[in-house]
């Protein structure tokens, strides 16, 4: 993903309620890593969509989350 498109789908995810719906299929662990950097600014127990991408890539070991920090 190219630093401009990065940015496009930054602003689009603050700006547009829909973009934190969860998805209807469960990301591949690429898309995953999309929608974490995408929504850097939100956080899992307030972003339905970077909840599951959080959770597909803990379920497949690409994540170990750091149980002393907030989702």
């Amino acid at each position: 993903m190219s630093p401009h498109s990065l940015a496009m789908y930054q602003l689009i995810a603050l700006c547009d309620a829909a973009a934190h719906r969860a998805p209807r299929l469960p990301f591949s662990i690429a898309q995953a890593h999309d929608v974490m950097q995408i929504h850097v600014a939100c956080r899992a127990k307030h972003c339905a969509r970077k909840a599951a991408a959080r959770q597909v890539l803990i379920d497949s070991g690409r994540m170990v989350p750091d149980p002393s920090r907030p989702q």
